[in-house]
């Protein structure tokens, strides 16, 4: 049977552009799991435009746009299988609930409990809050009535008509994440342990049970995008620069911290280009001549954005900027595919998830000084450059996941969306 995938969307899950490879991921889905058929469930029609707008270059798969805009759209639901989407917000911006969002918990709320269907959340970032948009609401309308959530009786009867539908059913929510449990479980860390115990949503033994440790090749396409820049092979000129992109804001902050760490004394002046948003931050470096501070934004997974880090000597990696790295971020890869070497500060990678030898990490500016001049040497750059690509690959392994593994093998009609409902519904298929 062809199993019906709905990806729902209802907002933008890459960052304006930043981080593209949280929708382009979706076409390795589709490529894994060719026994499914693809639609795309939009909330609103703004969400609509961008996804036929964005269509050829983010959602390049056969799919079709089946709009979800009220409660009397939702029997559109009965005919799929499962459904893939992201977190919604882990708090009210400036008091008021979010439509979007609203829409989000109402739609999942009868896939999980009346359907039935398994419904897959893409987390990403273990430093995010990821909440129960309703358990929100059920605490926020204990508040006082002077708090700026209760002043707006509009606000208040969406809270509490949202509260009136029935919670997810977390049994059927599957949390699709990067990173290896043989690593770090950091999923049920974060959903968990490192939450308010207000805010649990669900019990430690399901975050663990119902986490989806997705291949990070899936995820961040490293294999596809390390095949499609092999120019990069045969580029040997770079300035010499040690460079780090990222962001500083936000769950970020602790970057900012690791870098004034690490550049306090500047004694050896080592050259670096720190390039990213909220920048601004970073008060403690700016003024030292060795180190270039950008504040600016390159189109991820693009030709610039490799370009970006292949002109540079090495990337530098801090993770989280804390103690302790869960998972090898992006940028790691992203270094690989750009055949670049990458440093590791030591403070940050404590358990080594990014590399097994000591050889590639530094603990002080001393020992960061000393790899510097290190990799001035062509023939030790491109030694570090192939081993550290034998690592990775040989830790990544092919992604196996099936939706159908998950999904209930219920019987759904074969119909022609246009003629299903009352409306036109927008087609979106991709031409091959």
């Amino acid at each position: 049977m062809n199993y019906k995938i709905g990806i729902l969307m209802f907002g933008d899950p890459t960052r304006g552009g930043t981080i593209n490879s949280e929708v382009k991921f979706l076409k390795s889905l589709y490529e894994n799991n060719t026994e499914c058929e693809f639609y795309i469930l939009t909330v609103n029609p703004s969400i609509t435009k961008r996804i036929i707008r964005d269509k050829e270059i983010l959602y390049n798969f056969p799919h079709e746009i089946i709009t979800i805009f009220n409660e009397g759209d939702m029997p559109k639901l009965n005919f799929l299988n499962a459904i893939i989407t992201y977190p919604g917000h882990s708090n009210f911006f400036g008091g008021y609930l979010n439509d979007n969002i609203v829409k989000m918990y109402k739609i999942i709320s009868k896939c999980t409990n009346e359907l039935m269907m398994p419904v897959f959340i893409r987390i990403n970032d273990s430093e995010i809050k990821v909440r129960d948009y309703r358990l929100m609401c059920e605490i926020r309308l204990k508040d006082k009535e002077t708090s700026a959530f209760m002043k707006d009786p509009i606000n208040v009867e969406k809270a509490r008509n949202l509260v009136s539908w029935k919670s997810w059913n977390y049994n059927n929510i599957y949390w699709f994440a990067n990173g290896s449990k043989n690593s770090c479980d950091w999923v049920k860390e974060t959903m968990y342990n490192r939450e308010n115990e207000n805010y649990r949503c669900s019990t430690k033994e399901n975050f663990e049970k119902n986490t989806i440790y997705v291949s990070d090749d899936i995820l961040f396409l490293i294999r596809k995008n390390f095949e499609k820049y092999k120019i990069f092979e045969n580029k040997f000129q770079h300035n010499e620069k040690f460079c780090y992109i990222g962001f500083f804001d936000t769950v970020n902050t602790a970057r900012a911290k690791a870098f004034n760490t690490l550049f306090k004394d500047n004694i050896h002046s080592i050259p670096i280009k720190i390039f990213g948003k909220g920048t601004e931050i970073l008060t403690k470096l700016k003024g030292k001549n060795n180190i270039e501070i950008e504040e600016g934004y390159i189109k991820g997974d693009s030709k610039e954005y490799f370009e970006f880090l292949n002109s540079h000597m090495a990337y530098i990696f801090i993770g989280k900027g804390q103690k302790e790295s869960r998972y090898i971020g992006k940028t790691v890869y992203d270094a690989v595919v750009a055949r670049i070497p990458i440093i590791v500060y030591k403070k940050c990678d404590e358990k080594h998830i990014i590399f097994s030898s000591d050889e590639y990490y530094f603990n002080n500016e001393e020992e960061l000084y000393l790899i510097y001049n290190k990799l001035k040497n062509k023939d030790i750059r491109e030694q570090w450059i192939k081993e550290q690509q034998k690592e990775i690959f040989n830790n990544l392994p092919i992604s196996d996941f099936k939706f159908s593994n998950y999904c209930n093998n219920k019987e759904t009609k074969n119909f022609d969306i246009p003629d299903f409902y009352q409306e036109i519904i927008i087609k979106s298929k991709t031409l091959f």
